[in-house]
């Protein structure tokens, strides 16, 4: 059962129940399975008794579902900060280092086989070619948990900053 519109007393057009989930969903990317698990719950407990109000804005939706149920309350400090943006950049490197190794890789892979210039077996290159695209596809997996990882620290920190 999906719910179209929501019309309050005053006449305001509230957005629609499936939009509001997805942009809530969208915003909120970077949560685990337990999180995401958590918020489906909070959602459908939403839905079945919201008036409509909180339907309407979703990025404060989002942010009260991270306080509440997400971030702990514990004091953090700059050097922390600190800490966690060194860590990001030292790990974009590393992480981007093998995405462009990978790549390259396979360039050169594929390049033999247009313009062959030492002797090398064919099932070299294959295994060549195949291993630098499997590295490419686990430097991006990878890069998209540090990723998410990363967010969601630099807004723990931003949460708790004020503590």
């Amino acid at each position: 059962m999906s719910i179209k519109f929501c019309v309050s007393s005053k006449g305001e057009t509230f957005m629609k129940l499936d939009i509001f989930k997805q942009k809530v969903k969208k915003q909120l990317w970077f949560l685990n399975k337990k999180e995401k698990n958590q918020l489906n719950e909070v959602l459908e407990e939403v839905t079945k008794s919201s008036d409509g109000q909180s339907l309407n804005r979703p990025i404060a939706f989002s942010n009260q579902f991270l306080k509440e149920y997400v971030f702990k309350e514990k004091v953090v400090s700059s050097t922390q900060l600190f800490a966690l943006l060194i860590g990001i950049l030292i790990t974009y490197i590393v992480l981007l280092g093998l995405f462009l190794f990978g790549f390259l890789t396979s360039l050169s892979s594929v390049q033999y086989f247009i313009k062959p210039e030492v002797q090398l077996s064919t099932t070299t290159v294959i295994l060549t070619l195949i291993g630098s695209i499997l590295l490419l596809i686990v430097s991006l997996y990878l890069i998209k948990m540090v990723t998410a990882y990363f967010t969601k620290k630099l807004l723990e920190y931003k949460h708790n900053k004020a503590l």
